[in-house]
């Protein structure tokens, strides 16, 4: 049996191309005027003005005419998508003239969750989400049903596969719960602290600037590059809270329930053995006002944009244990992390020294610029040594690096993909070694990498692998 989804992906689509044809159409108008001189500016706005009215019927009808043109596009390629079932796979057949079929073994899904944006839920819709064990994509296409519907394909594909169907969907109690206040707090410490800085320093270098010049230019050099530095500030922190708003996290059995969004809302279900990694990450200023941030890194569930599937907003330790004892219990664990030898210590020293000696030979007339850095690049070997900590023990390892945002990675053997013990310029002198390790996850998040310890220390947790 062949299943057409629902037409209101058509609606969908041609909002996103009417947003498109808008933009391309200011992107013409603004390249226009500006190469136009300001007495042919005037002269064009009269124009304008004179035969506005013509100009504004020409350009709704070619607007509508690409409408049309895309409301009969999208309609055959409705018309032509179907989704069906065969013994152990799930089927997509898209398009006629060019068809395209893409064949998903069941054994590869790791996941079919259900994700509604705003217009979604108008329409009483939801976009079904199937997530692969290695996270790659096979099907670059939503999958849009009515809710009902949706629930029946998801039940299908789990009845296929062997596991539980879900039979209502039940409002998820969360371990932690978390405030409109607790939202706030988590946008504002998962600021990158740095780019913040560097972006409010341009801003007084722009705003000092203007002192030197004449008043009407002033204004206009300070608004607009105000504005686009200020603007994307604003959207992504409005971005972010209505992204984690009335974020629940909870765990039945062998999955965690995960659910949030105000606008579009994501409900995830998350099988405990396809996390392969959990981080627990501290931006600068999260570490000093003592905030954690539970990431896990998986096969299923598809980074989203910033390639995260976090399981917790910034909590204090003390949630932050409520959340592994009753959610991560498998990482549960007391292994204690160490800092590398003095010989790593002389190390960092050694190759930091190495970079100032070259920066002065390749460029002579600022050497006196790099014998100023030689304390503050000297003070970061010393950081490096201190904040980079290995620790293991039968099942597990753990890995915390960074000097102002810190993360610390837990990862279980019976995990990793692939494991290295990689060697350095100076790493025979000082007989040290750092480790690699490789997960199935995002690509961006499946490759962490430790500090500088012992050779020994590094061999023997490549033995218990």
């Amino acid at each position: 049996m062949k299943i057409r989804m629902h037409p209101s992906i058509i609606l969908e689509k041609l909002i996103s191309s009417f947003v498109f044809i808008l933009l391309i159409a200011y992107y013409i108008i603004s390249q226009m005027i500006g190469e136009l001189s300001t007495e042919n500016i005037q002269n064009t706005a009269s124009t304008l003005l004179s035969f506005g009215l013509g100009i504004y019927i020409i350009g709704t009808i070619v607007i509508i005419i690409l409408l049309l043109i895309f409301t009969i596009i999208f309609l055959i390629s409705w018309k032509n998508t179907y989704l069906s079932f065969n013994n152990d796979s799930l089927i997509i057949e898209k398009g006629k003239l060019f068809k395209r079929v893409t064949t998903i073994h069941l054994t590869d899904i790791a996941t079919i969750n259900i994700k509604r944006n705003i217009l979604e839920k108008i329409l009483g819709t939801s976009n079904l989400k199937i997530d692969l064990n290695t996270n790659e994509e096979t099907y670059n296409g939503k999958l849009v049903f009515k809710n009902e519907k949706a629930k029946e394909i998801k039940n299908e594909i789990l009845s296929r596969m062997g596991k539980e169907v879900i039979k209502e969907e039940e409002e998820i109690k969360s371990v932690v719960e978390y405030t409109t206040k607790d939202v706030i707090r988590h946008m504002l410490l998962s600021t990158n602290l740095v780019s913040l800085l560097i972006l409010i320093t341009v801003a007084v270098i722009i705003i000092s600037m203007t002192f030197l010049m004449d008043k009407q230019s002033s204004i206009v050099f300070m608004i607009i590059p105000t504005l686009i530095i200020i603007i994307p500030i604003i959207l992504e922190y409005i971005k972010s809270f209505l992204s984690y708003y009335n974020f629940k996290c909870t765990r039945e059995n062998d999955h965690i329930k995960l659910s949030y969004g105000a606008l579009t809302t994501y409900k995830f279900s998350l099988p405990i053995k396809k996390i392969n990694a959990v981080i627990i990450n501290q931006t600068l200023q999260a570490k000093l006002l003592g905030y954690y941030l539970i990431e896990v890194v998986n096969a299923g569930i598809k980074a989203e944009e910033d390639e995260k599937t976090i399981i917790s907003l910034y909590v204090k330790e003390k949630e932050k244990n409520i959340i592994i004892d009753n959610i991560l219990t498998e990482y549960q664990n007391d292994i204690k992390v160490n800092n590398g030898t003095k010989n790593t210590l002389k190390h960092y020293l050694t190759a930091k020294t190495l970079w100032i000696i070259i920066s002065i030979i390749a460029c002579p007339y600022t050497h006196y610029l790099s014998l100023l850095l030689i304390p503050l690049v000297l003070l970061i070997a010393y950081i490096q040594y201190k904040t980079r900590k290995i620790g293991s023990n039968d099942n597990m390892i753990v890995i915390s690096n960074g000097i102002l945002n810190k993360k610390t990675t837990y990862t279980k053997y019976s995990n990793i993909e692939i494991i290295k013990c990689k060697q350095k310029i100076f790493s025979k002198l000082f007989n040290t070694r750092s480790l690699q390790i490789n997960v199935v996850g995002p690509m961006a998040n499946s490759t962490f990498i430790s500090g500088l310890f012992k050779k020994e220390t590094i061999e023997n947790i490549i033995k218990n692998y």
